[in-house]
């Protein structure tokens, strides 16, 4: 009787320190995702910007020569 409550628990523990654990890394992975996402918003509106003014400074070059 004795291992088996000693392996309960453990298991036990083992359930109330995963909870535990999941609870504090969720938020982490969702903050470090949004950072990502970010990222790649902030590096498409920055290509999207450098590909209009490739275009605009293209047209000025034709005009002036």
């Amino acid at each position: 009787m004795r291992t088996f409550a000693t392996l309960s628990l453990a298991g036990i523990s083992g359930i109330v320190i995963f909870k535990l654990l999941l609870a504090v890394m969720f938020p982490m992975f969702g903050m470090i995702l949004g950072l990502v996402i970010m990222t790649v918003k902030f590096a498409l509106v920055a290509a999207v910007i450098f590909f209009v003014y490739s275009i605009i400074r293209k047209k000025k070059e034709e005009q002036v020569a």
